[in-house]
């Protein structure tokens, strides 16, 4: 509970899990989607579901689900900035998950992924370091909430991998259509026509396989071997944003990757510090 780590990684995090966030319902009020979704039928939306749970409603449910819309987006800003972060987290939060309650299909994994690693980010010093206020800066903070979140990943990738196993043995199968191959033309997500990628079967073969294994190996984030295992989640990740589009699940996944690949973000952060004229001047 005592050992320290770096604070610069889990500060990124800070900085770029909620852009995520703030970025993905931008996106719908770009599209005019959010009195869409986010309003029930009877007050003029389209959403037909009566979750108990979505109790923002009893205010008023003409205006509940636009209003936190705007909470969470603001509250992200705040939380990017450093600018009263636990109070942005903690209201953030609750607005964000209601907004689930609210229309519950657009509450995906990496929604509820991402609103867990914001409330461990609540209990750290992760605002004392390139933030907006006024508080002492850290160099260092306790290791367990960047342990904690890598405890998390693991939990999600190995269940995911052991899954694709146990309840779907095509994936490991050497015949017939490679259920990577129809998942990364599923016509409802997929960038690329099926036509188009026929010739691929054998890559897809082999990327089913090492898929189920960079799962199940998710365990070495707990190891010394962490940041070589995030090369190979990251580059998984860019090839699903490439080749699918599911929203922000890809770059919001890679938004926590940077504790995952600290050893290297710390080199090239110390580098461009060493690098620096204000540097070069007080060596």
């Amino acid at each position: 509970m005592e050992r320290k780590v770096d604070v610069r990684p889990l500060v990124l995090l800070r900085i770029f899990v909620p852009m995520m966030v703030f970025f993905d319902l931008l996106r719908l009020v770009q599209l005019d989607l959010v009195t869409v979704l986010f309003r029930p039928y009877e007050a003029g939306g389209l959403s037909t579901f009566t979750d108990p749970s979505a109790f923002i409603h009893n205010w008023s449910p003409m205006w509940a689900g636009p209003v936190a819309v705007g909470v969470t987006m603001v509250c992200m800003v705040l939380i990017s900035l450093g600018r009263w972060m636990r109070p942005a987290i903690i209201l953030g939060c609750f607005a964000y998950a209601q907004l689930g309650h609210v229309y519950p299909p657009g509450d995906r994994a990496i929604d509820r992924i991402l609103r867990c690693v914001l409330l461990i980010i609540l209990f750290t010093q992760a605002d004392q370091k390139w933030s907006w206020n006024k508080k002492e800066r850290v160099e260092t903070i306790p290791a367990w909430p960047v342990d904690l979140i890598k405890w998390m990943l693991v939990m999600i990738y190995m269940s995911a991998g052991i899954s694709k196993m146990l309840q779907q043995p095509g994936w490991l199968a050497i015949d017939g259509m490679p259920v990577l191959f129809r998942i990364m033309t599923d016509p409802l997500a997929s960038n690329h026509a099926p036509e188009s990628l026929v010739w691929a079967y054998p890559l897809f073969i082999f990327g089913g396989w090492a898929t189920i294994f960079l799962e199940c190996s998710a365990f070495l984030l707990l190891t010394r071997w962490c940041h070589w295992w995030a090369i190979v989640g990251a580059l998984m990740h860019v090839g699903i944003g490439i080749f699918m589009t599911l929203g922000m699940f890809s770059w919001g996944m890679l938004s926590i990757y940077p504790i995952l690949l600290a050893p290297f973000v710390l080199r090239f952060l110390d580098r461009k510090k060493s690098g620096s004229p204000l540097a070069a001047s007080a060596s």
